[in-house]
């Protein structure tokens, strides 16, 4: 859809779910006069062949230089990065389309407070489930386009660009025969986890730390490598993890897909990171210790759902994978 249209595209995005498919969506139309903003870097952006300008400048101030005829923005929470563009396009006749990466926090991507729900001429949303769920938060149906999500078809192409040696050195561990846990968990504690859900990622945490402490000879040659999302405050799993050698907080420059890529397993909650690291053949578990009156992905049939009673056996397991 993108192809046909012949003006001058500004895309905008914050978070990593909005700024992977627009680049992917990118790379795969037939659009030369566009430019591309973002609030944030990310080390995936030399990935792609679209350079993103990252820039603290204002909005309106972007838009006035450069003069759209439309706007598209990802959607992020709680940044409101996306929601600027949207409501100054909205609010000055620009065309706008938005992009809309996961089924969670619908409402939360387009309010701009408790009353106002913003809603681009366009949400292209990855599914029909997405659809759905939007329809029950009182989008217009007309608007919604399912566009499936241009990242997946993109990351099935994708190659690590350097050895697991590499990589191993570029996150200080040598031991090139450790098992690699890669836990990417969903920032919880930002939307009150605990009490939403009963469990966050600092619960989780503690609760793989006992584990390993009650398993030491078992788990001795196990690293967990945490990827933690952009918006996570990582001061308190930096206390959490202090002198726990068997646990590695990895920096915000290593590469994403490179840590999938030579992880043994992938572990988190629901995030769209799971789908990702199917999509590169990596098993996967989802830690769920506490049983939930809404799975947000339950009908994704991603990995294989594990807790406190049973995940040690299903770690153990990496030993006797091929």
């Amino acid at each position: 859809m993108l192809s046909k249209h012949k003006g001058k595209i500004l895309f905008a995005f914050s978070d990593p779910g909005g700024a992977k498919p627009i680049l992917a969506l990118i790379e795969e139309s037939e659009i030369e006069n566009y430019l591309v903003v973002s609030d944030r870097s990310y080390p995936f952006y030399k990935d792609f062949k679209s350079e993103v300008k990252v820039t603290s400048d204002k909005p309106e101030d972007i838009i006035k230089s450069f003069k759209p005829d439309l706007i598209f923005t990802g959607t992020s929470y709680p940044s409101d990065f996306d929601k600027q563009f949207i409501k100054l396009a909205l609010g000055n006749g620009i065309d706008c389309y938005s992009f809309v990466d996961h089924w969670t926090n619908m409402n939360l991507r387009f309010r701009t407070n408790e009353t106002t729900q913003l809603q681009p001429d366009q949400i292209w949303m990855i599914d029909e489930r997405a659809k759905k769920i939007a329809v029950e938060n009182n989008f217009d149906e007309s608007k919604i386009f399912i566009s499936g999500n241009p990242y997946h078809s993109w990351l099935k192409k994708w190659k690590p660009v350097v050895s697991k040696n590499d990589f191993l050195k570029s996150i200080n561990l040598e031991n090139s025969g450790s098992k690699l846990i890669l836990f990417a968990p969903d920032p919880l504690t930002n939307i009150n986890g605990k009490e939403k859900y009963g469990f966050d990622e600092l619960t989780a945490l503690n609760d793989l730390i006992n584990m390993f402490r009650s398993n030491e000879q078992d788990l001795a040659e196990f690293k967990v490598l945490i990827k933690a999302h952009p918006n996570q405050k990582k001061v308190e799993i930096e206390k959490i993890i202090i002198d726990k050698e068997n646990f590695i907080l990895l920096r915000d420059n290593v590469e994403t897909n490179t840590s999938i890529y030579y992880s043994d397993l992938v572990m988190g909650f629901f995030s769209s990171f799971l789908l990702e690291a199917e999509i590169l053949k990596k098993r996967v578990l989802r830690y769920i210790p506490v049983p939930m009156n809404v799975d947000p992905i339950a009908e994704l049939n991603v990995g294989k759902i594990v807790d406190k009673g049973n995940i040690l056996e299903n770690l153990l397991a990496i030993k006797y994978w091929n």
